[in-house]
């Protein structure tokens, strides 16, 4: 089984969202028994806080009920996940100084890699203190990039 792991800073916005978006996608798709998906935080202080207000709104908007707990992002992660997609470039920065293996570099890569709307940004906005329009922005960035993704595991 493929591993994805999606970080980004609390793990309370972003990465809980692309690791439900995902979710649902291999469900609706099949794929259950070929892709896993996980999220973590490499800057949650407290493990199990609930998602940002903002995410839950634009969720429930397009119904889709999203219940995540943050959780930290380690150093075995590394070893433990095929693919660990970061959000932005302090995520990036941050998993690999967790990490300090430069075997698995080769398995963490930003998010928007896979994004097939490019605007030269390798980053997905925060929409942590963003209101509704940022994190519907954010929300129809992870979904576009659901099938790209998937369809670039499946093909390698």
């Amino acid at each position: 089984m493929f591993k994805v792991m999606f970080v980004c800073m609390g793990n309370v916005c972003r990465s809980p969202l692309a690791h439900i978006l995902l979710d649902n996608y291999l469900k609706k798709n099949g794929l259950t028994d070929k892709i896993s998906v996980e999220s973590s935080g490499v800057n949650v202080f407290s493990e199990g806080q609930k998602l940002c207000d903002n995410i839950v709104r634009t969720a429930s908007k397009r119904g889709l009920s999203i219940e995540h707990y943050s959780r930290k992002f380690y150093p075995d992660d590394g070893e433990d996940f095929n693919l660990i997609l970061a959000m932005d470039n302090i995520t990036m920065s941050r998993i690999k100084s967790i990490i300090k293996n430069t075997k698995v570099n080769g398995k963490i890569q930003f998010f928007r890699y896979f994004d097939p709307v490019q605007d030269g940004s390798s980053e997905v906005p925060d929409p942590w203190s963003g209101g509704r329009d940022e994190s519907e922005m954010v929300y129809n960035m992870i979904e576009r990039t659901m099938q790209p993704l998937v369809d670039s595991i499946l093909n390698n």
